[in-house]
């Protein structure tokens, strides 16, 4: 079963780290679904979050999330359901009263006329703002823009190397065997240490399935880690990457080879040095929202 998810999950990340890297490679129009969706609408939600915010509203604006929706904070905890994502607003404004919101909404991407995803800048306070980057996941449920994920980048002020340098870790080959078939995966650096170069395969039966490459560097333009992938199948996809306690979460979104919009939410985490747990979450193939993955554990073979 996690073999078999796995390989969904590339299926998925490929045509979202593919979109990862395409947007940058081909021209990031070529990666999106033409939008069908009148994108004032999701512009309109992040208004009505923003007054909710200064209301201090922590119910009303629980409710703006999915019921299984998730929240994860700048410092990396997790939230799941409107109860929590309730109880941590309130939390907050009650440790912070009467603290104001801006929202900036920088980028909006239709994947589907259900489905997008919202890039932007969240500006706290007014005598001493603290900024911060956000991701937000977006489903239409019977008419109305819920929010499926969202997840709070905390921007610090930090050397752009410093920041690239922390996937060092990742360099070597990693991979996962059973009687089903081998997953590989190998991260090495390129061009001066800019960049890292990650191939992948899937093998069954001694034969290569599938196979991909995936680029991964600092983008200045939007000041995030960025990945580029392309798959053998034809998809691809691009993805920010942002570090979180125990390794990194990936946010893609992307195309398959036949053209339906992806996106989901990954995790690469570190159980020690040579143990790499990846997951997949908050996953949609078109209009359809796919269950999580289990987790898959590759060990570091070099």
């Amino acid at each position: 079963m996690k073999f078999t998810q796995f390989i969904i999950g590339i299926l998925l990340i490929g045509p979202i780290a593919g979109a990862t890297f395409a947007p940058h490679f081909l021209g990031a129009e070529e990666t999106r679904v033409p939008m069908t969706v009148n994108e004032a609408e999701i512009r309109e939600c992040a208004k009505i979050f923003a007054n909710e915010f200064n209301s201090a509203d922590a119910k009303a604006i629980a409710a703006q999330w999915t019921e299984d929706g998730e929240y994860t904070n700048e410092a990396g905890i997790s939230f799941n359901g409107r109860d929590a994502i309730q109880q941590e607003y309130a939390n907050f404004f009650k440790q912070y009263p009467g603290v104001k919101i801006k929202i900036d909404i920088e980028e909006i991407k239709m994947l589907s006329d259900n489905s997008a995803i919202e890039e932007g800048t969240a500006t706290l306070g007014e005598f001493a703002p603290v900024e911060c980057r956000y991701v937000l996941i977006h489903v239409k449920k019977d008419g109305k823009w819920l929010i499926a994920s969202a997840r709070d980048l905390r921007v610090e002020a930090k050397s752009n190397f410093a920041r690239f340098s922390e996937l060092e870790k990742l360099i070597g080959t990693w991979s996962h065997e059973t009687s089903l078939g081998k997953i590989e995966t190998t991260y090495r650096w390129i061009a001066n240490k800019k960049f890292i170069e990650r191939d992948f395969s899937v093998s069954i039966d001694g034969k290569i399935t599938m196979s991909g490459t995936q680029i991964i560097g600092w983008e200045p333009s939007s000041e995030q880690i960025t990945s580029w992938l392309f798959d053998s199948t034809g998809g691809n996809g691009i993805a920010i990457w942002s570090p979180t306690e125990k390794g990194w979460m990936i946010q893609s979104s992307g195309v398959t080879s036949n053209g339906t919009a992806t996106a989901a939410t990954n995790f690469w985490n570190f159980s020690d040095d040579d143990t790499l747990v990846w997951k997949s979450t908050n996953r949609i193939m078109g209009n359809e929202s796919l269950a999580e993955t289990a987790e898959l554990t590759l060990k570091r073979s070099k």
